[in-house]
């Protein structure tokens, strides 16, 4: 399960709102906004298992989510419906790792997160979806390198987006240690979730 806390928590103690390097003209930019539309895109990057359970096989996995949604400041609710964009996972470099092993075999393709639904848990867009594992040959480690089949399968997945995030980080500095990640043009920030995925906030005001 991936989560993100709200941006206003993280940065909580972090950042005096009079900081030295704070852009003063993007503060008054964001000041006093009631309607904020977002696109928010996950990008997952990261070595991880493509065969059903406990198996020999993993590879080099990219994959991406898009979320737009528009949100309410003052009833902190979205208005409207959340978009939600999947990409095709990307698969490479697959191997029995930690083995002489030959790689295992896919005998379809490995989705890791594919959208179903989503809803608002508080703050947070809960987006419910499956990962799909293909039926794969993997190698019979540690007794031998011969192949054998196992199945496939389905596993429930969930990310959460933090719809309450507050545009006005992106008036502050970048500091040293902060969860956050400005963009040098200010008009899009990054944080770090669970399950490496990194997630790019781009606000734009409604009203």
């Amino acid at each position: 399960m991936s989560k993100l806390l709200p941006i206003a928590a993280v940065l909580a103690g972090l950042l005096p709102f009079d900081a030295e390097g704070q852009d003063m003209a993007v503060a008054q930019k964001w000041a006093g906004a009631k309607i904020i539309k977002y696109r928010v895109e996950g990008v997952h990057k990261a070595r991880i298992p493509v065969v059903l359970g406990d198996n020999e096989g993993k590879a080099d996995v990219t994959d991406r989510v898009t979320v737009e949604y528009t949100w309410d400041v003052k009833t902190r609710k979205v208005v409207g419906a959340v978009t939600v964009t999947d990409a095709t996972s990307e698969v490479a470099n697959l191997k029995s790792d930690g083995t002489k092993c030959p790689p295992p075999q896919l005998k379809a393709a490995y989705e890791h997160f594919h959208s179903a639904s989503s809803s608002m848990v508080a703050d947070l867009i809960e987006i419910k979806g499956t990962r799909t594992y293909p039926a794969a040959s993997v190698s019979n480690y540690p007794a031998s390198c011969s192949m054998r089949a196992v199945p496939g399968g389905k596993q429930a997945a969930v990310l959460h987006v933090g719809g309450g995030t507050e545009p006005e980080v992106l008036a502050m500095p970048n500091m040293p240690g902060s969860p956050v990640t400005i963009a040098a043009d200010r008009k899009s920030f990054t944080m770090r979730g669970a399950e490496n995925w990194i997630w790019t906030y781009t606000p734009t005001r409604v009203n």
